[in-house]
């Protein structure tokens, strides 16, 4: 059956297997007291579940229409629950549910990244898994079992299919061959050296054969399966749990399983004596057919039996009994895979009641509602029926002739009849008056309110409420509509993010690096600085799956998130309107902003304009990343000798501008002095001699400060010439790098 692991089956041979023909076996005491522990558990479970099962089908016949069927054909029955059903699923489940793995706030910077790439990587891996197992699918079946019966149950594990190699059948033909040849050698070989000899290659035949034997299966296919398990099949001990999310508490659960004995002798070898069998039609059959005999193997194909599927959550080991055997088909099976929540059964319910592990079903909510509903329309049917206009005589006056002759006359035939001598038709025929259909009194009004009211589904929806309103109260009636989708989308979300994190743990646990890169693309490396040669510390973008790191360990540092009302319809017109109005005005903001404050170097101040901006898009969508939109930093657009040339120069005309300074001073200082000097002759010379030589001296002075002051002047020109290359250099690269970031943007695709 698909409802079993595969990596449980592959363990039957192994352990507890028994061939056909072994049925007088009586099993140890031990397994016969342990199977008859269980059985006893699996009956008193299934006494205390019984009211739910039974509601289980009265509801199903609710939401086939076939509830009170009297086999009359006279009542009638509008099937509004599965009306409110389908469309109750297709507005909560549209798609599956967009999710986020992202790194935790407690994981150390230099580990960020690959533990973002890791998320990114589960992302992809779970999309792809989904996408295989059709989840989409399974969760709507889901949906519906929840809202038919209260529960809707998933089972979530990993299968893996195998087939016998016929290459390696070949080779295990082959070698039996060689093998009874070289037995047969041996006996007619009378030397012991060859009998030795031959003895020596008969226990290699013979290692080779079981080396065969153990190789001969191989894998043809694996993958995670999502099942739908019927409710009815499902029986938990909820003996000491009161609340629907205590189920993970409960100390077992086990799934009914349907096989025919065929399936089961095929799968375990033999069915124990004792156990119930089942035929189409509720016939039970008394003995167990044997395989071996072509019509009673015929027979076994029509014949039932129910083998229960314990999941022995205290003990944490899986166990198969029969129905009304005595013992189990084989030993306890350990999970080869588990997780964290050890049950691989995941329980939707959406109308869940405090204090009460089963939920309420939609059938629940309004099946007394319909009932009226139809019982209202059954009795105008028969009043309408009855309200038929017929005519009515006296028998003393008209005969049976002119009786047919009325009642057969067509439209606009004149009827002849006899009548009575001197008196009128009318005093011996006349119509008679039914009781008059009042519509008011059979009037379903009250009971679709109430219909509207428990099912939530909005009055602005139904044909009838559809009356002139003002805007705000379309408004509200539609925001109320909304808020019952809501809730229920939340509860698929919540039971999404359950099943998204028990399967990445499966996954985890299964595949390999090789399969990861398959499915998500090349392996993330670190980054090689190309001037050292050595890892810089960064990591390229890739896949990462971890192989060592423990479970704790992964979802310590990560979180499994999903996105609020991903799962609905989508709003197409109002998420246009959000991007077009909202989202691209100020990304194209930020891109510009961002690529200014680097350009500028102003790296600090473009990072926090980054997180706050991410922090603005987050509130809006947890999985938005700002960092998509955004240019990337590329350092390999700078010329490294370019560089190096620009601070050179920037240096050396650090150097001179110092030089220009030391000479002003110098300058300065000498002409004070020299000012000095002069005062000092000018007061002791005498005579036109001194005034002479001052003059002189003053004009040569003069001289040489016009020479210094016209050589200071070429200097600060050609300092200022410099200084205006340089800044034309620099602004040649900002207009590069503006021109290589519109380049990009004109590139990039639209993203609608």
């Amino acid at each position: 059956m698909a409802d079993i692991q595969d990596e449980v089956t592959s363990a039957i041979r192994e352990s507890g297997f028994q061939k056909p023909g072994n049925k007088d076996r009586e099993p140890p005491k031990g397994e016969k007291d342990s199977a008859n522990y269980w059985k006893r558990r699996i009956e008193m479970a299934t006494i205390t579940m019984g009211p739910f099962h039974k509601k289980i089908k009265e509801h199903r016949q609710y939401v086939l229409g076939e509830q009170h069927d009297d086999g009359s054909n006279q009542l009638v029955r509008a099937n509004l629950v599965q009306a409110l059903i389908r469309k109750a699923v297709n507005s909560s489940y549209a798609r599956n549910p967009q999710f986020s793995i992202r790194p935790t706030e407690n994981v150390a910077l230099g580990a960020l990244k690959p533990m973002r790439l890791f998320g990114k990587t589960a992302e992809i891996v779970l999309n792809r898994v989904f996408e295989a197992s059709q989840l989409k699918r399974r969760a709507k079946a889901c949906l519906r079992a929840a809202k038919t019966t209260g529960i809707g149950w998933a089972k979530i594990y990993y299968q893996t299919e195998t087939e016998e190699s016929p290459l390696i059948i070949g080779r295990i033909k082959d070698a039996r061959d060689d093998l009874e040849q070289l037995e047969y050698l041996k006996l007619q070989i009378k030397d012991p050296e060859q009998r030795d000899h031959k003895a020596r290659l008969i226990r290699e035949k013979k290692d080779l054969l079981k080396a065969l034997e153990h190789e001969k299966d191989v894998i043809v296919g694996e993958g995670l399966i999502v099942d739908v398990i019927d409710s009815a099949n499902m029986i938990i001990d909820i003996s000491t749990i009161r609340n629907f999310d205590d189920y993970v508490n409960a100390p077992f659960i086990a799934e009914g399983i349907l096989m025919t004995v065929a399936d089961a002798k095929r799968r375990w070898g033999e069915v124990p004596p004792g156990t119930k069998m089942f035929v189409p039609g509720g016939r039970d059959a008394n003995n167990i057919p044997n395989v071996d005999n072509k019509g009673d193997f015929e027979q076994a194909d029509n014949e039932i039996l129910r083998v229960y599927e314990i999941h022995d959550r205290n003990n944490k080991v899986i166990r198969y009994l029969p129905e009304g055997a005595q013992e189990f088909l084989q030993d306890a099976v350990v999970p080869p895979i588990t997780c964290e929540q050890w049950f691989p059964y995941f329980p939707m319910g959406i109308n869940i009641i405090d204090g009460q592990f089963y939920p309420l079903s939609e059938v629940a909510l309004v099946k007394e509602l319909q009932d009226e509903h139809n019982s209202a329309r059954t009795r105008f049917a028969q009043h309408r029926d009855i309200a038929i206009p017929h005519w009515v005589g006296k028998r003393a006056e008209v005969n049976e002739r002119d009786a047919k002759q009325l009642q057969n006359a067509e439209i606009g035939e004149i009827s002849l009849i006899e009548g009575q001598p001197g008196q009128s038709v009318k005093n011996s025929i006349e119509v008679f008056s039914p009781p008059p259909v009042d519509p008011a009194v059979y009037s379903t009004d009250h009971t679709e309110r109430d219909i509207e009211r428990v099912s939530g589904q909005g009055e602005v929806t139904q044909p009838k409420s559809n009356r002139s309103r003002t805007l705000g109260e379309a408004q509200l009636l539609s925001q109320e509509t909304g808020t019952q989708i809501s809730a229920d989308t939340d509860e698929i979300e919540d039971w999404f993010e359950r099943v998204a994190q028990s399967s990445l743990e499966i996954l985890l646990q299964t595949l390999t690096k090789e399969q990861v890169v398959e499915i998500a693309g090349p392996e993330a490396i670190p980054e090689i600085d190309e001037q050292t040669g050595q890892p810089s510390g960064k990591m390229k973008d890739g896949s990462v799956w971890p192989d060592d790191m423990s479970r704790s360990e992964i979802f310590n540092n990560l979180k499994i998130q999903i996105q609020a009302g991903s799962s609905g319809k989508p709003d197409r017109e109002q998420m246009a309107q959000t991007w077009a109005q909202f989202l691209l005005p100020r990304i194209t903001e930020l891109i510009q902003g961002v690529g200014e404050l680097r350009t500028n170097g102003q790296e600090d101040l473009a990072d926090s304009l980054i997180l706050v901006a991410q922090e603005t898009m987050r509130r809006m969508d947890e999985r938005f990343d700002i960092h998509e939109f955004l240019p990337r930093e590329d350092t390999s657009e700078q010329d490294p000798d370019k560089m190096k040339a620009m601070q050179e120069q920037m240096e050396l005309q650090a150097v001179q501008m110092e030089q220009l300074k030391a000479d002003l001073e110098e300058t300065k200082s000498k002409t004070v002095k020299n000012l000095a000097q002069a005062d000092k002759f000018k007061e002791d010379a005498e005579g036109d001699k001194a005034k002479e030589a001052i003059t002189a001296y003053k004009a040569q002075e003069e001289a040489d400060r016009s020479d210094r002051q016209q050589m200071h002047e070429q200097r600060r020109d050609m300092m200022d010439a410099e200084m205006k290359f340089s800044d034309m250099q620099a602004q040649d690269q900002r207009d590069d790098k503006e021109f290589r970031i519109k380049e990009r943007q004109m590139n990039k695709p639209v993203t609608k």
